[in-house]
């Protein structure tokens, strides 16, 4: 015994083609060239060449590429500085919403000390 088995495979010869080898096995399949292939590729190659177009990419200049990077900087510049405005704006709402609410307690506690100074004239103490 010579053959060395691998785990629950058949040994090669006994075993079925699956079907990646069965497409395998037809894209590979010997084709017939048509009548006349070669005398048509023959003249094609001694056929004078056509033109084809041809793209010339000229080099930057140096000026171009000072004004993309300075487009660049400027759209960074810009995102910083627009950051900044919209961080200061929030504080400034953040101070202004503090104010008005402390404005709001002291005139909650002038009202209440009014309210306690009349109930106390009127004889009732509240808070004791």
């Amino acid at each position: 015994m010579s053959e060395i088995r691998s785990e629950g495979r058949e040994p090669e010869e006994n075993r079925e083609p699956d079907a990646f080898e069965q497409q395998l096995t037809e894209a590979l399949r010997h084709v017939e060239v048509p009548a006349g292939f070669a005398v048509r590729v023959m003249d094609r190659a001694a056929a004078p060449a056509v033109a084809q177009k041809v793209v010339v990419m000229r080099p930057r200049r140096w000026g171009q590429l000072w004004l993309g990077g300075a487009i660049a900087a400027m759209l960074a510049v810009g995102a910083f500085v627009g950051e900044t405005v919209r961080v200061r704006h929030q504080r400034e709402q953040a101070e202004l919403a503090t104010q008005q609410f402390e404005a709001a307690v002291r005139v909650t506690d002038q009202a209440l000390d009014k309210t306690r100074a009349q109930l106390e004239r009127a004889g009732l103490k509240l808070g004791e």
